[in-house]
């Protein structure tokens, strides 16, 4: 499926567009909704609280149907025990206006959207509350599908069978998604014998049933999208609440017999994806490619720059400003340090492209500062002069500092990132020395700022023989730090398998921000999926997005966002060509972090799923990101 990449507010607009409900039946802004009475504003004396009923209800909607309604009754509780009714002297409300409103004491649903809400009776400072859930229902026909029967869900009535059972593939069991997310599949393996299938999107909220073919085949099984209405019902009702569990049965047409696949459980974040990503493509000649997560309009990633801005060589790592306005570049790869500078918004250079042709201007792998006044950059290839952390004018190229004792011409540094705070610059320091790009034996260690200069380095993840730690990246709260770990065959400290390259051993890790921190694995975003064969997957280069978000509906949830590269099966797909250190591409995939899991030495992460706004047919790499994707306008 290919959904328009909409914010919440344009969702539930979408939504609401649609209920055909008049102002009285809710606000449908998303906040509270006001109901009759004397707009409970005006206390009454003596009252100590108040009963809402009735209490606890679940309210059933057909999608796209009639919408349900409910009247409620407000019963005060005065000094002295006395009860009385006063539902015409309170204000009704919702703290959920996406699912219904109140009209005088009637709450009237949406016709889309189930979920849980709170419903509010007050009357000056005393509030009584209980809770609504509305719990959409919907029978669909796959579009994809055709030659459905008239009454598609008759055939399952038939026994069970084993040998009939099919197999979700993709995504992960317990995975969590952007409501947003663009593009999301099913995969599953059909079971012997069957031509018709059930899958069920089910929990407290949802019961959404989809009737299809195997309209998809492939490798053996078979994949489904979404259309945009079932999408847009499973995501909205279930933002920032329960796990959805979702289950396939397949039958025959005859209905001879029914399977019953394991159900695997997803769930939804509340907030949506926000910000850009600028990614590297390493086919058709390589480009940085872009997509905006806030536009209503794009639905895959665009060719944002190519070799045409270099001079026609190779451009590949890249570093995008907070703000979205510069781009710093590496191009002609290896031991050439040669960078394009852009002004994005004009896309035109803001310095010559061999200006920094010469040692010490040239740089390999880059990172901004907040302001985007100032880059930090490290050189260590060819006819390199300083193998520190070095500081570059964000407007002209030209290196301004060197944070001295960072880094030798034995043990030169690479792979910088600076802290979204600007207090911190985290980097490897290579124990092997190679090029900037592949060496051996790397240590995640940390400079911080000490007034107007930097402390000396810290260690967060040291020099181990048989292991090359790299791609320090902060998470966007710039308490703790991911990074990679790969490792070498026995006996070795350094090796094509473990040079910080496409090394199939790469696995994600977190540490704090501290000296002496535990290093945590990411166990569950680097769990292979069910169509691979091993745990070697190069989950590699690892980088935020940089907001901070809500996990759930509760206000001290936290959630962060990152993407990685990876050679992992895409479900039923086959892995894509790689060259010569592995024999597979790698896509770009995208994972949740609880940040609060970090501080009690807890795997914080989430089941990995496939960012789908890219090429999947591409090779694709090292996804930056920004707080807003800049408009090209010349």
């Amino acid at each position: 499926m290919r959904i328009p990449a909409l914010l919440s507010t344009m969702l539930a607009v979408l939504l609401l567009a649609s209920t055909g409900c008049e102002d009285g039946e809710g606000n449908g802004t998303g906040g509270p909704s006001n109901g009759g009475g004397n707009g409970g504003d005006v206390p009454l004396p003596g009252l100590q609280s108040i009963v809402v009923e009735p209490a606890d209800q679940v309210m059933l909607i057909e999608a796209g149907k009639t919408p349900a309604s409910l009247t409620y009754r407000a019963t005060g509780v005065f000094e002295g025990g006395a009860q009385r009714d006063i539902t015409a002297q309170v204000r009704f409300s919702v703290d959920n206006g996406f699912i219904g409103g109140f009209s005088g004491s009637t709450f009237t649903t949406y016709k889309n959207q189930g979920g849980v809400t709170t419903v509010s009776a007050l009357a000056g400072t005393v509030r009584g509350t209980t809770q609504v859930s509305v719990k959409l229902q919907a029978s669909v026909k796959d579009p994809g599908s055709s030659s459905l029967p008239a009454d598609a869900a008759a055939p399952f009535s038939g026994p069970s069978s084993d040998t009939r059972k099919p197999d979700l593939v993709y995504p992960n069991d317990g995975v969590l998604m952007p409501p947003n997310m663009r593009g999301a599949e099913l995969h599953f393996l059909p079971g012997t014998g069957n031509t018709l299938f059930e899958l069920a999107f089910q929990n407290a909220v949802t019961d959404i049933k989809v009737y299809l073919r195997c309209t998809q085949p492939m490798n053996g099984g078979c994949i489904y999208r979404p259309d945009d209405s079932t999408w847009l019902w499973l995501t909205q009702t279930n933002r920032g609440g329960e796990p959805v569990s979702i289950t396939v049965r397949g039958t025959n047409d005859a209905g001879v017999a029914v399977g019953t696949s394991t159900p695997l459980s997803v769930s939804f974040a509340r907030d949506d994806l926000t910000g850009g990503l600028y990614y590297w493509t390493t086919s058709n000649g390589s480009a940085i490619m872009r997509f905006d997560f806030s536009s209503a309009s794009q639905l895959t990633g665009e060719k944002f720059a190519g070799p045409e801005v270099a001079g026609n060589e190779c451009i590949g790592c890249h570093a995008l400003s907070r703000d979205g306005k510069k781009l710093v570049a590496e191009a002609n790869g290896q031991n050439s340090g040669r960078l394009v500078l852009m002004d994005v918004g004009s896309k035109t250079l803001l310095a010559p492209y061999n200006a920094g042709a010469s040692s010490p201007d040239k740089s390999i792998f880059e990172s901004w500062n907040p302001d985007g006044s100032q880059y930090v950059g490290v050189y260590a290839d060819a006819g390199a002069t300083d193998f520190n952390l070095m500081l570059f004018d964000g407007n002209t190229g030209k290196q301004t500092q060197s944070l001295a004792g960072t880094g030798s011409s034995t043990e030169p540094v690479t792979h910088p990132d600076w802290s979204l705070d600007g207090q911190k610059i985290a980097f490897v320091k290579m124990g092997v020395k190679g090029t900037n790009q592949r060496f051996g034996k790397g240590a995640i260690q940390m400079v911080g700022r000490t007034g107007s200069g930097w402390s000396a380095p810290v260690t967060l993840a040291p020099a181990v023989d048989g292991k090359n730690r790299y791609y320090p990246a902060f998470s966007p709260d710039n308490s703790f730090l991911l990074f990679n770990e790969s490792t070498c065959p026995s006996g070795t400290t350094s090796g094509v398998d473990c040079n910080a390259d496409s090394d199939p051993s790469a696995r994600l890790f977190a540490v704090k921000a501290e000296a002496g921190a535990p290093l945590i694995e990411l166990a569950s975003a680097n769990a292979p999926g069910k169509r691979d064969s091993g745990a070697n997957l190069t989950s590699s280069f690892p980088k935020w997005a940089p907001f901070l978000y809500q996990r759930t509906r509760e206000s001290a949830s936290r959630l962060q966002w990152f993407t990685f590269s990876s050679s992992r099966r895409y479900g039923l797909r086959n892995p894509l060509p790689g060259g010569g250190e592995n024999p597979n591409g790698t896509l770009l995939w995208i994972a949740a972090v609880d940040p609060d899991k970090v501080a009690l030495g807890q795997d914080p992460s989430y089941p990995a799923l496939v960012l789908p706004i890219q090429d999947i047919t591409t090779s694709n790499h090292i996804a930056q990101w920004t707080k807003v994707i800049v408009p090209v306008i010349r």
